[in-house]
């Protein structure tokens, strides 16, 4: 039957296996490769043939035709499907949108109720009936099985609601949901590599049906925040991520992959646990583990390409910058802990300078935490700064200061100190030796015009003889930032909420309404001076979709400095006037794919500028067009012959 861009089918006969493709233009006939290997052909969602022939379809970046106008297509599964099949594929089914048309021609009569509902009345009833159900962890659960069955409104109802239901789809319920994942568990959805893969990994990662994956999300499941070791219990945070990789970037949701790499787990609770899904071993590390990520990673770019995004989540903080800097090299490697925070925490300092005054060589910054996170975040604001104004790095960090559980970092600090981290060594200054023990000292000390508490738990500071187990920005250390700057900025980006340095209310209370806040955990509106403030929450999610979105556009062949940048550029740039009379310093929530698109046209541009993509030519039209039309759309489509 000839090739074309609509469904095609072979129908069975004797001596054949039946062959059909979905008509969305995304499968290919599997072909064998010379080594007689099945990676030379794309097989996406189609059957495999007893005889694959090397065959070429149509495909199409979009499933809309060149005039805009919605391209018809038939849902075949794997074999000529059934009515019930149909109905159990979440990819195609439709529910009781399904016209009656198309109920009579795909065998779906009687198989539904006879009514007949346009998808916004089905998004109606599925978020009525989510309000009904008051616990977040119950919430997820419904999403979930909903994505099981119907992937497309699924996304739609995320989509339209989207400030209501990411709290529920991400953080912080999903740490909850990481808890009882092993009680939850429903259905798998991504891949599992365990120890007892290794040496197969490659034939295991074959298993997924799709080839044109764009992202995968990693995950070990060594630090799922605020609660620690979860072992493959990790696995919801993954598949969140990859949710959103879509919902808020527009990734196709076959373009992006969830993997569990189980190797072992430290929570002897977990060990004990009769429902517990993984390996039932203590967490194997050194170089069994580094093995076993080598040859996920190499896998990972035989079967879907080099150029694939690999996003690393809820890695412990060191083995996160090992792998950073392992892969980096030679993969397009991204760590949302490190990178997707030092970029949004460089938006937020970009869009607050018009309000702080001066340039950002007049800004002095004190980190209060000085783990891998804080330092990857100075390493890139100093990168920017370095870049901006024409400075050396050396010169950018003179004015960023660190402060850990033993006071400021000093240079005399790092000449005694055997144990002192690599990272902290480039924001050794000069300080007289026993001043800045303390949070409030520093900031009496130094004068800084910005705080940023960055700090990983809640033993990192001590203050006097005393934990410091409450807020670390007190009243007075944000009274002392306001005696000597007149618009502060405060960052507290610590999660979860019993890290936080402080809130939003205690921030512009202690500094007569005169700062500018910015938290990483979720804050509501409240009335200060006459006013309304909504202050903005400092989360990654205004970054990596849009990150992965422009460079699957770019086919994108390492992720630099210069691509975080550029994100983190697009994401400031996105700031209104409107926001900022509010106390915010990024758009909305529900309007991050709007921002996905502009990051996603900005990190494209440059990706392709500067030699870091691997496209042959700039395609036709602007960045932007370009990335809004690559962009998914759960609308439903009509299925037709």
């Amino acid at each position: 039957m000839r090739a074309c861009a609509r469904a095609v089918t072979r129908r069975w006969r004797p001596g054949r296996w039946a062959r059909a493709s979905f008509g969305d233009g995304r499968a290919r006939a599997p072909a064998i490769g010379a080594d007689g290997d099945d990676d030379a052909g794309d097989v996406g969602e189609c059957a495999w043939t007893r005889r694959p022939r090397r065959r070429t379809y149509a495909t199409s970046r979009t499933e809309d035709g060149d005039d805009g106008a919605p391209r018809t297509m038939v849902p075949w599964n794997r074999t000529v499907i059934s009515g019930v099949e149909l109905l159990r594929s979440g990819r195609y089914n439709k529910g009781m949108s399904f016209a009656r048309d198309e109920r009579d021609r795909l065998n779906l009569r009687g198989l539904l109720p006879p009514a007949v509902f346009d998808q916004a009345t089905q998004v109606e009833r599925v978020i009525e009936r989510l309000r009904r159900v008051t616990s977040g962890v119950e919430k997820h659960a419904w999403l979930a099985a909903l994505y099981e069955r119907n992937e497309r409104l699924f996304y739609r109802v995320v989509k339209d609601h989207l400030e209501e239901l990411l709290p529920v789809l991400a953080e912080p319920t999903v740490w909850q949901v990481c808890r009882e994942a092993g009680l939850m568990y429903r259905q798998p959805r991504g891949l599992y590599v365990s120890m007892q893969d290794k040496g197969s990994v490659y034939r295991l990662l074959k298993n997924w049906p799709v080839r044109n994956v764009k992202a995968v999300v990693l995950t070990d499941g060594q630090r799922v925040t605020g609660i620690g070791d979860l072992g493959v219990q990790g696995m919801p945070a993954a598949v969140s991520k990859a949710s959103l990789f879509t919902a808020l970037g527009g990734l196709d949701p076959a373009d992006v992959l969830p993997i569990c790499i189980d190797v072992g787990t430290d929570n002897q609770t977990l060990l004990e646990d009769k429902f517990y899904i993984g390996l039932r071993q203590k967490r194997v590390g050194g170089e069994a583990y580094e093995e076993l990520l080598d040859e996920v990673v190499s896998g990972l770019k035989r079967r879907f390409g080099p150029r694939v995004l690999l996003c690393f989540e809820e890695f412990s903080n060191a083995n996160a910058k090992k792998l950073l800097s392992r892969y980096n090299r030679d993969s397009v490697a991204y760590v949302d802990d490190l990178q997707g925070v030092a970029a949004i925490t460089l938006a937020a300092v970009i869009s607050s300078l018009p309000r702080m005054g001066g340039s950002l060589l007049d800004q002095r910054f004190l980190f209060a935490g000085a783990g891998e996170t804080g330092a990857h975040a100075a390493d890139l604001l100093a990168t920017y700064i370095a870049q901006e104004h024409g400075i050396t790095l050396p010169e950018a960090r003179k004015n960023m200061y660190f402060i850990d559980r033993k006071g400021l970092l000093t240079r005399r600090r790092a000449e005694q100190e055997d144990d002192l981290e690599f990272h902290k060594l480039p924001y050794a200054h000069d300080i007289p030796d026993g001043c800045g023990k303390t949070v409030l000292e520093s900031v009496e000390l130094l004068k800084p015009t910005a705080l940023i508490g960055v700090r990983r738990h809640r033993f990192s500071f001590f203050e006097g003889s005393k934990l410091c187990d409450e807020k670390l920005f007190t009243t007075d250390v944000l009274g002392a930032m306001a005696k000597h700057t007149e618009r502060p900025l405060i960052m507290a980006l610590s999660r979860p909420a019993a890290l936080h340095e402080c809130t939003a209310e205690e921030a512009y209370a202690a500094t007569d309404g005169r700062c500018i806040f910015v938290g990483a955990c979720r804050s509501t509106s409240f009335e200060f001076g006459g006013r309304t403030i909504s202050p903005s929450e400092c989360s990654t999610d205004y970054i990596y979709p849009g990150l992965g979105l422009g460079l699957a556009i770019a086919e994108g062949t390492r992720l630099r400095d210069s691509l975080i940048i550029e994100a983190a550029q697009a994401v400031a740039a996105s700031t209104t006037d409107a926001d900022i009379d509010q106390g915010a310093v990024f758009p909305r929530k529900r309007l991050i794919p709007d921002v996905s698109a502009r990051v996603a046209a900005r990190v494209a541009s440059k990706a392709f500028a500067s030699g870091l993509s691997a496209l042959p030519v700039k395609p036709k039209g602007d960045w932007l067009g370009l990335a809004k039309s690559w962009m998914f759309d759960p609308t439903y489509r009509p299925y037709t012959h």
